[in-house]
């Protein structure tokens, strides 16, 4: 019978229990764990690039327990608007 020394054991644990892992099914992963939370800067720019008008404030705000992104806009027609973007949003 051949003897592994120490640091082999422990090296050949680690790869069994890494590939156990990687090889683990996605579906147990829980959803919301995936998506990408947008934050203000971002949802500002998105607003800038579809050049809905001038961003004259913007600020997040909680409602029903969520935050959401709130970004007053000041459009070319001379009116305000207020668009409100879910920071749970993917960017």
């Amino acid at each position: 019978m051949m003897v592994m020394p120490t640091k082999f054991k422990k090296t050949f644990a680690l790869v069994i229990f890494l590939s156990a892992v990687i090889s683990a099914p996605v579906a147990a992963c829980n959803e919301e764990l995936v998506l990408a939370v947008l934050t203000l800067d971002d949802a500002v720019k998105d607003v800038k690039s579809r050049k809905e008008g001038k961003v004259l404030n913007a600020e997040t705000i909680e409602i029903k327990g969520e935050p959401v992104h709130v970004i007053k806009v000041l459009t070319k027609s001379g009116r305000v608007k207020k668009i409100r973007v879910n920071s749970n949003d993917e960017k």
